[in-house]
């Protein structure tokens, strides 16, 4: 997981950048300042301070070196490394991250500006389960948010810069940021932040001369396409289990290019899950027996992506249309009666799954048929796993 993390970084960093670019930096520093969202009851006895820490980055402007540049106008390219206090060094600890991201300008005035922002990488956290509880079969004595010390790390959210004078600019932004392993590890109730920023920004002299190359855009050689996804993981699903269990998944969709960065797919996902196999010491899935029909589900997706050159990034939202856990949750409900809940239904996340699964998705093209895939999928805010696979689109 760690390696794939960075292999992610340098390939996004590499295949983005080309000489021109490089010489147009800039160096931001920020101040943060936020709070942990309790969004589950574990979190509830974690949280006690606020969140304060520092980013520093680097951040490329792009300069029309590729088509995807211009279609995004002119985004700019960052790396960041973060370090934060979650407010509780006893058992949350430390913080600290480095990813990369990509800033949209979506206001660009004479002195004044609005951003939109957004990335992923790895962090790491000085405080986990292990080391803080002083009870291994409780969770209410450690840190249940996180079961690792490498995770990843995910940032977005907008930000205002106004022009101060040679090279120099104050910034304020607002964002939410997330640590979690996807469930990879238990206990992974994950951290989820919102924080506030303050900082200044410092573009060198030299840099300041470089503008944008804009050319012609173009026309779209092929607007509808196809493409099936192979992937596999693994996952634990509780802690007091210690086992690891393997996931798989197949996805299919058709798809169709609505301009040179937006694309928009229907999908058939078909999902494997090794964890549900009635071996467990986990009382949210009312399981007695190791059954394979109990370890697949099926759904339908929609599938939003954006297109930057080779890359390709969106969030999946899916439905359940075979799901045979849909009627053995919550457990205690599952244990007393018969359950035969209908496609769509109401449901309490902290209890069951439900109908309704994301995915984040990443995609790197190796040729123009092969791809690299790289995804989350999730229930609401609770990870299930991380899909690690490869694909072939027509």
């Amino acid at each position: 997981m760690k390696k794939m993390a960075v292999s992610c970084l340098i390939l996004f960093l590499l295949t983005n950048m080309q000489a021109q670019t490089n010489k147009n930096y800039s160096v931001k520093a920020e101040y943060l300042f936020g709070s942990i969202m309790q969004h589950t009851r574990h979190l509830e006895r974690l949280v006690k301070g606020p969140v304060m820490g520092a980013e520093v980055a680097l951040e490329w402007q792009t300069m029309g070196e590729q088509n995807w540049h211009q279609y995004f106008a002119f985004p700019s390219i960052g790396l960041g490394v973060v370090g934060l206090d979650l407010g509780n060094p006893e058992m949350l600890g430390q913080l600290a991250a480095v990813y990369p991201y990509l800033n949209f300008r979506l206001y660009d005035g004479r002195n004044f500006r609005i951003n939109l922002k957004g990335g992923a990488g790895m962090s790491f956290l000085n405080k986990t389960f292990n080391n803080t509880a002083t009870n291994l079969n409780d969770l209410n004595t450690g840190n249940a948010a996180i079961g690792s010390v490498v995770n990843v790390y995910f940032a977005g959210g907008g930000s205002l810069e106004y022009k101060l004078g040679d090279g120099f600019s104050a910034m304020a932004g607002f964002q939410w940021n997330h640590a979690s392993n996807g469930s990879f590890y238990q206990p992974n109730s994950g951290i989820n932040m919102l924080n506030t920023s303050l900082g200044v920004i410092y573009k060198p002299e030299f840099s300041r001369s470089f503008v944008p190359r804009r050319s012609e855009i173009p026309p779209l050689d092929k607007k509808w396409g196809a493409e099936i996804v192979l992937a596999g993981g693994a996952r634990e699903l509780y802690y007091r289990d210690d086992k690891m269990f393997p996931t798989g998944s197949v996805a299919l969709n058709v798809n169709y290019q609505t301009g040179n960065h937006v694309r928009l797919g229907l999908g058939v996902d078909g999902f494997y899950d090794g964890v549900y196999n009635g071996d467990t010491h986990f009382k949210r899935t009312y399981l007695l027996t190791d059954e394979l029909k109990n370890k697949f589900r099926v759904g339908v997706s929609l599938q939003p992506e954006l297109v930057f050159g080779r890359i390709q990034a969106g969030i999946h939202l899916g439905l359940y249309v075979y799901n045979p856990l849909k009627n053995l949750e919550p457990y205690e409900d599952a244990k007393n009666g018969l359950l035969s809940k209908p496609l769509i239904y109401k449901y309490n996340i902290e209890e069951e799954d439900g109908w309704f699964y994301t995915r984040a998705s990443f995609k790197y093209a190796l040729t123009k048929h092969w791809f690299l895939s790289l995804g989350l999928k999730t229930h609401m805010q609770k990870a299930e796993f991380i899909e690690w696979g490869t694909g072939f689109r027509l």
